[in-house]
């Protein structure tokens, strides 16, 4: 048994044929009794089994800093668990990689992410957790990035090449942003491209070299060998300039082609059979169309929330540094003391980008299209004014941060 979810469209017409489409396909499937649907999800459930409720373990954190994450693991039958770290040699530590769990029983497992003591750039592995004759795996993507970051980008791979083929292409779509001179520089900023396996190997590399004015929008593509093995590979990009790194990355996934050797269904009629499979490729082809039109609809207004954070950082991190430059005028405090409150605030600023991110992504699974466009109007509608006074540094008078408000608005009233 199946459910397939509608998401509400403006135009109704287009909502109707698909309703209308997807009953006759099921009556077809049903009469059919050859076609099987299977759904598959990341937790297995058997008799002997582990779970786990984590699918990747993804950090960004600047040079210098650490963090803990626990995971959780469940024992259906109990028995000996084993976590083995893979591809990732230093950074990243399992507290506890061998333990016994009783019938039933959750255990919370540290991991922690450490950057003191590793260069900056991407880390790309694994943890491999066995116990009672089953495995699971997780992802890790550990990036490392300088502690001032000079330019950073955003990676965003369309859902169409999430899933791709070995011998397939993918296409990336890739904003980069200067975050400190709003296009004054006039040198060259490194891009590389790598591919990742989640063994540690870098799989395909490439170097590009532009001058960023602000802002840069592009498209890469990189095509995969036919013989690549399948599996999750993870996408990164490192933007190099002078001291700082930026780093962006994403997860896809290379999956084996489906044999067509199972062709032998409804042999005693043949024309029936290829009536009926004419009529479900048209069925489908309608699908897909529909749901590419969807599907592009959100991966625009996505990436239109991500250009807007983006300049939403920019700018408050160019207030900010007009306030951190007028505190070390006064000499009201330390130069280390004004660096790390401005590391603070920039944190904070992240962290509110990333709960809209996720706001978005649960809209989005829900299929509620219109609210995501509301959520987008509302944030803008709030603009860059309101962060202002939320973000002021210790040391500053109100006065004195009404006139920096003042010059910021000029050097942004275009917003």
């Amino acid at each position: 048994m199946f459910k397939i979810s509608f998401i509400r469209m403006n135009k109704k017409g287009v909502g109707l044929i698909f309703v209308v489409l997807s009953i006759i396909l099921i009556s077809f499937v049903i009469q059919g009794k050859g076609i099987e649907i299977k759904t598959t999800a990341f937790v297995i459930e058997s008799e002997d089994t582990i779970e786990t409720k984590n699918v990747l373990l993804k950090f960004s954190l600047n040079k210098g800093d650490t963090i803990n994450k626990n995971i959780d693991i469940f024992s259906v039958s109990g028995g000996e668990i084993n976590l083995e770290l893979e591809g990732i040699d230093k950074g990243v530590n399992i507290t506890e990689s061998n333990f016994v769990l009783k019938k039933g029983e959750k255990k919370e497992v540290k991991i922690n992410f450490d950057t003191r003591h590793i260069d900056k750039g991407v880390y790309v592995g694994q943890i491999r957790i066995s116990g009672g004759g089953e495995e699971e795996i997780i992802p890790i993507i550990f990036e490392v990035e300088s502690a001032d970051v000079f330019f950073d980008g955003n990676l965003e791979i369309p859902s169409k090449y999430s899933e791709i083929f070995p011998g397939d292409k993918i296409i990336i779509q890739l904003n980069i942003f200067d975050l400190i001179s709003g296009g004054g520089i006039q040198e060259g900023v490194d891009i590389i491209y790598s591919v990742h396996d989640l063994h540690g190997n870098i799989i395909i590399s490439e170097n590009e070299n532009f001058i960023i004015d602000d802002k840069v929008q592009m498209t890469k593509t990189i095509v995969f060998p036919k013989d690549i093995e399948t599996g999750q590979y993870v996408f990164s990009v490192v933007i190099k300039y002078k001291s700082s790194i930026g780093i962006t990355t994403e997860l896809f996934k290379i999956s084996e082609k489906e044999s067509k050797s199972k062709v032998d269904l409804f042999k005693e009629n043949d024309f029936e059979l290829g009536f009926i499979l004419i009529f479900i490729g048209f069925i489908f082809l309608i699908l897909i169309l529909f749901f590419v039109y969807i599907i592009h609809d959100r991966d625009k207004l996505t990436l239109k929330l991500r250009e807007y954070n983006a300049q939403e950082l920019q700018r408050q991190k160019s207030l900010l540094t007009e306030q951190a430059k007028l505190v070390k005028k006064k000499k009201r405090k330390s130069v280390k003391n004004i660096r790390k409150e401005v590391r603070e605030k920039i944190k904070k600023i992240k962290k509110k980008h990333k709960e809209r991110i996720k706001e978005f992504k649960r809209l989005e699974k829900k299929g509620k299209t219109t609210e995501m466009e509301k959520k987008l109007k509302e944030w803008e509608k709030k603009g860059y004014n309101t962060m202002a006074f939320k973000y002021k540094l210790n040391g500053l008078s109100v006065n004195e941060m009404n006139n920096l408000i003042d010059k910021w608005k000029k050097k942004y009233k275009s917003n």
